[in-house]
Formats: C-alpha cells, sequence, structure tokens
C-alpha cells in the first residue's frame, strides 16, 4: 500500500507540474454506483457477525437505491457509518474501511474524519490492540494530508504510522514509515532533519538486508543537496541510487512513475557545467508530463548560454506551464471546498438526527421514569390501600365475634336477674335488656357489612379473624399446649356460618357428620394441613387422612383424601336464593 516512496516524493517537489491527478464530476458520478457497491460490500463483511439488523437494514437501502438514486445511496451509507459507531472494537477496522471507501470518492474531509473515528476506537492501552490496522489508518491520513499540502499533519501521520507499525512488530513499515517523513520534511525546509532520517532510514534497511530499499531512500536527499549547491555529496548518493536501487535498466532509464527524478540529474550536470548533458535529461523530462520542471530547467540553461531568442521561447513555456500548474491547483482548491461543504452539510444533517435521536430518547427516559413513579405510586397507595381492607376486616370480624359472645354473657346474666328477688331487680333488668338490644343492633351492622362483601372478602374475614389466629396457634407443635374448647369450635362455627353461608348449607346442614367428620370438615375448608388438624383434634395424621378419604367419598364419592379442599371449594360457588 505504500510501496512508492519516489513517487510521493516527486508529487511533493516543488518543480513537479502535475502531481495531482483531477477528476471531472462526470466521473465521479460515473463510477459512483461502483464504488457504493464495494463499500456496502465491505461493511456487510464487517457486520455479518455482529447480527446488527439496523446496519444491514441500512446497507439493503442503500444497495437498492444505487441505481438511479446515488446521492440518496450515498446518504443511507452515511447512516451505516453512525449506525456502527456504538460497536466493537472490531470496528476500529470498520472506520478505517469506510474512510477508504470515501478516499476512492474523493471524499477528503469525510475519510479523514473517518479515519479519527478509527483511531478513537484503538484502545492503545489493551494488550490485543490492533496495531496492525491503526498504523494502516496513519498512513492513509498521511497519504490525504500529502495531496492537501499540510505538510506538518502529513509528518505528524507519517511518524505515528511508523511508532504503531514498530508496535505492530513490522519492521519494514516501521523504516518506511520514517522514510516517509522526509517528504514533508522536505516541504518544510529542515534540511538537517531530511539527510538525518535519510541516514537512519538507509542504515536500518541495510541492517534488515533490504539493500535496494536503502538506495532507494535518497532522491528526496540528492534534489535537496542539489538545490544546495552540494553536488560531490548528491552525486555520492545519486551512484548509490542508480546501481544499488533496481530502479534503472541497462540504458539508465528509471521506472515508470520516477521520472521526476530526470529533474536531479538536470540540476546535477547544469550545476557541474555540463549543460548539454542537462538539457538532454531537461528535454526528456517533457515526455513525462513534468512540463514547468521541464521549462524550467530549459530556460536555465538557456540563460547560462545566454541565446536569447531561447530565452524567451522557454520564459513565455515557462511561465504557461506555471500558469496551468496553478489553474490545476486552484481546481483542486475547489474541489477541496465543494467536498468540505458537502461534508459540512451531512455534518449538519447528522447533527440534527442526532440531536431528534437524542431528544427522542430523553423523552422515551421521561416517559420510563413518570410511568416508573405511577407504578410506584400505585404500588405504595395499594399497600396502603390493603393495610386498611385488612385493619377493617379484622376490626369487623372482631366486633362480630366479640359481640356475639357478649351478647350470649348478657342473655344468660338476664335469665338469672329474671329469677331474683332483689329489690333492684326492676332497673337492672332494664339496664341488661338495653344492653341486649344495642349488642343486637351491633351484630345486625356487623352482619349487614358482611352481606354487602363478595365471597372473597367475606373468605378473608374469616381467615383473618382473631378465632382462626387462635386455633392455628394451637395447631402449631412447638406452641400445642391445650386443644380448642366447644364455646371457641362454637364461636368458630358461627363465624364460618356467617362467612361462607353456601358452604355451611351444602356440607354442615345437609349432612349428618360426627363430631371429628364436622371439624375435619372445617379446618380443610379454612386450610389447616393433615398435620394441624391432628393436633388440633388430638389423633394422628394418618387417622385425619382416612377422615379425609371418607368425607371425600361420603360428600362426593372420590375415593381419595388429597383432594378434599378443591372439591369443598368448588361447590361452595352455588349461590343461594
Amino acid at each position: 500500500m505504500y510501496d512508492e516512496p519516489c513517487g510521493l516524493l516527486a508529487s511533493r517537489c516543488p518543480y513537479r507540474t502535475s502531481y495531482i491527478v483531477h477528476r471531472s464530476s462526470f466521473i465521479v458520478h460515473k463510477y459512483m454506483k461502483h464504488i457504493l457497491s464495494i463499500s456496502i460490500l465491505l461493511l456487510l463483511c464487517l457486520t455479518s457477525c455482529t447480527d446488527d439488523k439496523a446496519v444491514l437494514t441500512i446497507l439493503d437501502r442503500a444497495e437498492a437505491m444505487m441505481g438511479e438514486h446515488s446521492d440518496s445511496a450515498y446518504l443511507w451509507l452515511c447512516k451505516a457509518d453512525s449506525a456502527i459507531a456504538d460497536q466493537s472494537k472490531k470496528q476500529l477496522k470498520a472506520h478505517y474501511l469506510l474512510g477508504c471507501i470515501y478516499r476512492d470518492m474523493k471524499e477528503a474531509p469525510q475519510a479523514i474524519q473517518c479515519y479519527y473515528d478509527a483511531v478513537e476506537k484503538a484502545d492503545t492501552l489493551s494488550d490485543d490492540c490492533d496495531y496492525n490496522t491503526l498504523f494502516r489508518v496513519y498512513g492513509q491520513m498521511a497519504m490525504l494530508f500529502s495531496a492537501q499540502y499540510m505538510a506538518e499533519a502529513e509528518l505528524d501521520a507519517w511518524r505515528k504510522y511508523s511508532h504503531y507499525a514498530f508496535k505492530a512488530n513490522d519492521m519494514y513499515n516501521y523504516i518506511h514509515g520514517l522514510e516517509l517523513t522526509v517528504i514533508p520534511l522536505f516541504s518544510l525546509r529542515d534540511s538537517a532533519s531530511v539527510l538525518r532520517v535519510t541516514e537512519k532510514c538507509a542504515k536500518l534497511y541495510q541492517e534488515n538486508d533490504l539493500s535496494q530499499a536503502a538506495a532507494r531512500v535518497y532522491p528526496t536527499a540528492i534534489l535537496m543537496l542539489l538545490e544546495q549547491s552540494h553536488y560531490k555529496k548528491a552525486y555520492d548518493l545519486m551512484c548509490i541510487f542508480e546501481t544499488e536501487s533496481g530502479l534503472f535498466d541497462d540504458q539508465g532509464n528509471i521506472c515508470p512513475g520516477k521520472e521526476h527524478y530526470y529533474y536531479s540529474k538536470g540540476l546535477y550536470y547544469e550545476g557541474t557545467g555540463r549543460t548539454d548533458t542537462a538539457e538532454y535529461y531537461y528535454r526528456k523530462l517533457l515526455h513525462f508530463d513534468h512540463q514547468y520542471d521541464a521549462y524550467k530547467g530549459l530556460l536555465s540553461v538557456y540563460q547560462t548560454r545566454d541565446i536569447s531568442d531561447s530565452i524567451v521561447k522557454f520564459s513565455t513555456l515557462c511561465e504557461r506551464g506555471l500558469e496551468q500548474l496553478l489553474s490545476e491547483n486552484k481546481i483542486q482548491s475547489v474541489m477541496q471546498l465543494s467536498s468540505l461543504y458537502d461534508y459540512t452539510r451531512y455534518q449538519k444533517i447528522a447533527m440534527a438526527k442526532k440531536e431528534e435521536a437524542e431528544q427522542e430518547r430523553y423523552t422515551k427516559w421521561g416517559i420510563s421514569l413518570f410511568c416508573l413513579v405511577l407504578f410506584c405510586i400505585g404500588i405504595a397507595w395499594y399497600t396502603q390501600y390493603r393495610k386498611r381492607v385488612d385493619s377493617e376486616i379484622r376490626e369487623l370480624s372482631t366486633n362480630y365475634m366479640d359481640a356475639i359472645a357478649r351478647l350470649s354473657q348478657a342473655q344468660e346474666e338476664l335469665t338469672v336477674m329474671k329469677g331474683s328477688s332483689s329489690i333492684q331487680r326492676e332497673a337492672m333488668l332494664d339496664k341488661k335488656q338495653a344492653e341486649i338490644k344495642a349488642l343486637e343492633v351491633l351484630i345486625e351492622e356487623s352482619r349487614a357489612k358482611l352481606d354487602a362483601m363478595d365471597s372473597e372478602q367475606k373468605e378473608s374475614v374469616l381467615l383473618r379473624s382473631q378465632i382462626v389466629k387462635t386455633f392455628r396457634d394451637m395447631a402449631r407443635p412447638k406452641l400445642h399446649s391445650s386443644l380448642p374448647t366447644d364455646a371457641e369450635w362454637k364461636t368458630l362455627i358461627t363465624l364460618l356460618k356467617q362467612c361462607l353461608p353456601v358452604f355451611y348449607k351444602n356440607h354442615i346442614e345437609a349432612h349428618q357428620l360426627s363430631g371429628q367428620e364436622l371439624y375435619t370438615v372445617i379446618l380443610v375448608r379454612l386450610r389447616f394441613t393433615s398435620g394441624e388438624i391432628a393436633c388440633l383434634l388430638n389423633t394422628s395424621p394418618q387417622r385425619i387422612t382416612n377422615v379425609k378419604k371418607h368425607l371425600n367419598s361420603k360428600l362426593f364419592g372420590t375415593n381419595s383424601a388429597t383432594n378434599l379442599y378443591e372439591n369443598l371449594k368448588k361447590t361452595q360457588g352455588v349461590k343461594e336464593v
């Protein structure tokens, strides 16, 4: 990729007539479809292992539009560049390849931006950093900077190219990168650095058994020495270059693409007084599209010979060559400005899309946060609501059962009072009757509240009641100290009748059950286990299992003990008329 330093040297020499090859917009559009096809294939290969549907969708759209709408396809390709930006370290190579695509499209600003993006993806602190791709990125950047005559930026890029090639253990490209720094150093007129780096590269090439490469490092140093009239030193380097580089044939002709060296030959022979030979090399240069340097050299020869007609002729030709060179540079500047304008416009579009996406993301986050807050508020409200309902249910069941117990006691006390002969008998009777009436009112109110509840709420009242809690405490083996009393069983059955009236009617009133069967049916319906029931009835779990099996057969015709609760639960759903 970077095997032609001599060609790059010639391109940056101040006397070269036409380094940059300009293409018209017609050619760019003519090959746009092929360029996009290659770019899409590259990105598809890159993203095929990432399962990134968004990128694949964008590339499909771009490919579909290539035929008639290449500009639109180009915009979709730009979207692919942004869509792959958040992937893994493989995107170092992704941005590098995309930069090369923009380079081929003559879109230097976009290419450079892609290369900068690629550099940002490289983790140089990591042991597995992809230095091979990284130094190539800097090489591409350097070539673009060279084409735009940005010598300092080019110099920095070639130095980093060399540095990371060394990190990648690529000795050839490490030396080659150093060699290519000579070109921008020459443009910056840093002659001491040109000589120092040239000698260092030649030595390194020799140490690595690259003798031809060592000889090929000298053209820039030769040109600089000739411009400074150091002909002896220049001659020594010219001999090495011409005899050891392998770039010349038997007739002394240099290989195609490096003909600008004839200008250096002309300078040498002109400077050493052999103007005929100098004229030969300057005229030879005319055949290889280096008119300005050729005319400038010939003008200098005829000025030395003091031939006025030829001086006038080549002055005019030299002026035309300079105008052509400046015109070409102007066209190049216009193309670069146009490219930069397009890039800036696309950047603005991209920024607008990015801001739109950011705004959408913030909106989504805001909605999500709002929903989360509402959800938390709803949970808190529901928790408080359940606590309040549970409290009301416990209070209702407690008040109801307490009122029934107090009513029973008051009625017994009233019976005793009626048989007494106390002086205050009438007053006591009135007081007790008033108490009984108040308790009856309270019981009726509690019953009305229970009747207004649905079946699930009534069952909740029953399961959360104090009497059921008392039974559960007695059913715990560690706390088992006494059995339920007849009064406690009566209280439980009374509350059960009020809260589960259908169950009570269908399974207790409708069947003749023994005491143990009755208690077992009630406790099973209240979700007590066989072990707990055995504790409360002071018998064995096996006995309870047998009773449950018998009850299942008696009530439902099923010869099993396992599904008694489910059968009791299902049959209670019959509504009362």
